[in-house]
């Protein structure tokens, strides 16, 4: 619902377009619900590479400091 516009009011003004716009009033109704459900899609997968790449990151970073840690400071551990 944009600029408060019901169901009614949609309807109402669809019964107002003549005959010979109803192919440009679908075409363009289809452009628009690409559109916006390209726009979302876009959004969602932005945002699941951010979050994947924070965490990728960190883990990627937390395992290099574990392993220099493991083989430079402590070589001989585990002593047995």
């Amino acid at each position: 619902k944009k600029g408060g516009e019901t169901f009614e009011d949609v309807v109402g003004s669809l019964e107002k377009v003549q005959s010979r716009d109803v192919p440009v009033v679908v075409v363009s109704g289809v452009v628009k619900s690409v559109g916006e459900t390209s726009k979302f899609i876009r959004e969602f997968l932005e945002a699941l590479d951010l979050f994947v790449g924070r965490y990728l990151t960190l883990i990627a970073t937390g395992y290099i400091g574990i392993k220099f840690l493991h083989f430079k400071v402590f070589p001989e551990f585990p002593p047995f």
